[in-house]
């Protein structure tokens, strides 16, 4: 692959796995899961790595995206619900088919996506875990545990956000130097792919360019990649 696309693996990808590995009864070593995955923001850089960890290890995978649905299926998303048509939560109980969620992974995590990832997990259900990318900012169920994945706890160290603080994990970083191998098998093998890439001309310079098209919601199943060799005067 181009270096482009390899920049958009190592942040996107182990967030990913930290969430379906090491928040998620799963293990790199599971095979055929039989069971069913909701992924919100499936066509976004993180949801995109764990729609294809998903699938690696056999789960059924229902994606939710918007103009990036194309992008999502073509990552293996079983199905792909647009959350664009307003009914998101009707087209997954549909794609279901009597089945009872019990893992999702919000790869959005705001404007709403947890509550509606949690209004469809059942209050009988043991054992029900969403994993988020941000930390929760709803009033959510409590018969639902929301951990919350980060490539940063793959340093075993802690860190600090403002006033927020990731504790250490031995156990993540220990879990990273097997996935670190892995991911390697897996690339080789074609079963994990990178994001697709959009090059911002002008290096650095174009970075403004960049937030700006973020900020008008004119990045969609892409991952924005700067040159730094084109920076004016470097």
């Amino acid at each position: 692959m181009s270096y482009e696309e390899a920049a958009t693996l190592p942040l996107g990808v182990t967030t990913a796995a930290m969430g379906i590995f090491r928040r998620l009864p799963f293990n790199l070593d599971t095979k055929n899961a039989n069971q069913t995955i909701v992924v919100w923001g499936a066509s976004g850089s993180v949801g995109l790595y764990a729609v294809q960890l998903a699938k690696i290890i056999g789960l059924r995978v229902i994606g939710v995206a918007g103009a990036g649905c194309p992008v999502a299926k073509l990552a293996g998303a079983d199905v792909v619900v647009d959350y664009r048509q307003g009914q998101a939560k009707a087209q997954i109980l549909e794609a279901l088919n009597g089945e009872k969620l019990k893992y999702a992974f919000d790869g959005v995590s705001e404007n709403g996506t947890t509550v509606q990832l949690a209004s469809l997990i059942e209050p009988d259900t043991k054992g029900g875990i969403i994993v988020l990318v941000l930390y929760p900012s709803d009033e959510l169920p409590g018969h639902i545990e929301y951990p919350q994945t980060s490539v940063f706890s793959c340093y075993g160290e802690e860190q600090k956000f403002g006033s927020r603080v990731l504790p250490a994990s031995p156990e993540d970083k220990a879990f990273a130097i097997k996935f670190f191998d892995k991911i390697e098998e897996w690339l080789k093998e074609g079963k994990i792919g990178p994001n697709k890439v959009t090059v911002v001309p002008g290096g650095l310079a174009g970075v403004s360019e960049g937030f700006r098209r973020m900020r008008e919601k004119h990045v969609s199943g892409e991952k924005l990649v700067f040159r730094i060799s084109e920076t004016p005067g470097l």
